[in-house]
């Protein structure tokens, strides 16, 4: 048992080490671009699988910006979570130069740097489109956040992509009303907001990684999950819970950060190339994740999945049951940050 404890204590120490191996070659990449002409390599990390939408995103930019490159840069991506099994680690890999480039979800940012502004994507219903939240974000909010991370972190924002609207999936029954979700385990992310907003729609949050979702379901250790309906179809969680509702209670906002030092030590020339193909790679993202939302409606019904669409009046129960969840994490959220948001959607009514 001791020799176990060493072996499993000498295998920690070797990873960490690794890994500020890795980092420590990666943060340099960028100055050694700049001074000697080497090639750059940019490491990118997700927590899908290959054939996830999300992915699909990150090799449209490595193809983007290696055919901009001409040769000067080289992406590297590690999928499957084979490097990060968490938002907030992926921020933290960013930090630390690990990874150059990679997208992670607003909750796994302000945990990470204390930027709470991000919180605000967490308040159930609080868009009316994906063109509002877009709008949105093109100004004053939108340049808060990029301040924030600039001001608070190792990374810089560069952009904004989402990963789809939130809805549950479970295997027990119809939910077509917040009372039908009563005492249900519905896998949760550990933001606060997320963890409220199911709690104030009668069910039982479960915290649990993303990675370890299906199994979770497969085996009964929750009852079903709440997540984006691209995640919930590309991720085939349907093959082991067959009770779907496009509750819609969130859009999954997630944004594209890279590491500042890697940033900082490119010519203005690569700063010009990879600007250009992170704004192509959020065009091509947005519409790559509309039609995964659609298709995934589609293809669930396909599958034979009870799917809910929710008429206007349904919607609206659930809500009015979420309908305190902003003030009940107002501290999260930061009253000055929720007031400017509240403001600036007015304007766009």
């Amino acid at each position: 048992m001791k020799n176990k404890k060493v072996l499993k204590k000498l295998m920690f120490s070797i990873m960490a080490l690794s890994l500020i191996f890795l980092a420590a070659c990666s943060s340099n990449s960028g100055k050694e671009s700049a001074s000697n002409g080497k090639a750059i390599t940019i490491k990118m990390a997700n927590q899908v699988d290959a054939n996830n939408f999300l992915n699909l995103g990150y090799e449209n930019f490595k193809d983007t910006i290696e055919e901009k490159g001409s040769g000067d840069v080289k992406v590297e991506i590690y999928n499957g979570g084979t490097l990060t099994t968490s938002d907030e680690t992926t921020a933290e890999l960013l930090q630390n130069g690990t990874i150059q480039l990679s997208t992670t979800s607003a909750y796994g940012i302000a945990n990470s740097i204390g930027a709470n502004a991000f919180n605000i994507f967490d308040v159930p219903f609080l868009f009316d489109s994906r063109e509002q939240f877009y709008t949105f974000l093109e100004g004053e909010y939108g340049d808060l956040l990029k301040k924030e991370v600039a001001d608070k972190s190792n990374m810089y924002l560069l952009g904004f992509i989402d990963l789809g609207y939130y809805s549950i999936l479970n295997g027990k029954t119809s939910v077509k009303a917040p009372s039908d979700l009563k005492g249900l385990k519905i896998r949760s992310s550990s933001a606060n907001l997320h963890l409220s907003t199911l709690k104030s729609m009668k069910a039982n949050p479960t915290p649990m990684a993303y990675s370890e979702v299906f199994t979770g379901l497969q085996q009964g250790t929750i009852d079903g999950v709440s997540t984006t309906t691209p995640l919930i179809y590309g991720d085939r969680f349907y093959e082991v819970n067959n009770h779907f509702t496009a509750t819609n209670h969130i859009l999954l906002l997630h944004g594209v950060l890279v590491n500042k030092d890697f940033y900082d030590g490119l010519s203005e020339d690569m700063k010009k190339t990879l600007d250009e193909s992170v704004a192509s790679y959020t065009k091509y993202a947005i519409d790559l994740v509309t039609k995964a939302e659609k298709d995934a409606i589609e293809g669930l019904k396909d599958k034979g999945v009870d799917v809910v669409e929710l008429s206007e009046e349904e919607r609206k129960k659930f809500k009015e049951a979420t309908s305190n969840v902003a003030k009940e994490n107002m501290d999260a959220i930061g009253q000055e940050n929720y007031d400017l948001a509240i403001k600036l959607l007015g304007e766009l009514k």
